[in-house]
């Protein structure tokens, strides 16, 4: 293959054989190019497979621990009793867990025990 021959998109790959070449991919030291004519694979079902891979790889090395955008809500004056919550946590489902006022640490500790056995 020359230079100027393209690499004409053969048909879809599944994500296990994008998986097995993105390995073969960072073993064998080629450029992209390269091994992209090779395997008779497009550069981007490379690039798309490597950015999987990094996302893959920086969400096992932070062990599921990610920062979540808090937001602070609250009103001044008169509040309506029955409506009064020490603390809602809204998850990104939609679902809401919520605690009186008065909860204590104990409560809050096997709440976040029983979420992380998820």
């Amino acid at each position: 293959m020359t230079e100027r021959e393209e690499v004409k998109p053969g048909r879809r790959r599944t994500r296990q054989e994008v998986e097995r070449l993105v390995s073969e991919f960072v073993a064998s030291g080629l450029p992209r190019g390269e091994f992209c004519r090779m395997h008779g694979m497009t550069f981007g079902t490379l690039e798309r497979g490597l950015n999987r891979e990094r996302r893959k790889s920086r969400d096992i090395q932070t062990d599921g621990k990610r920062l979540v955008r808090v937001k602070i809500t609250g009103r001044s004056g008169t509040v309506d009793r029955q409506h009064l919550c020490g603390m809602t946590v809204v998850l990104a489902n939609g679902r809401r867990i919520e605690f009186n006022p008065d909860f204590d640490a104990a409560q809050l500790r096997r709440v976040v025990e029983t979420l992380e056995g998820f």
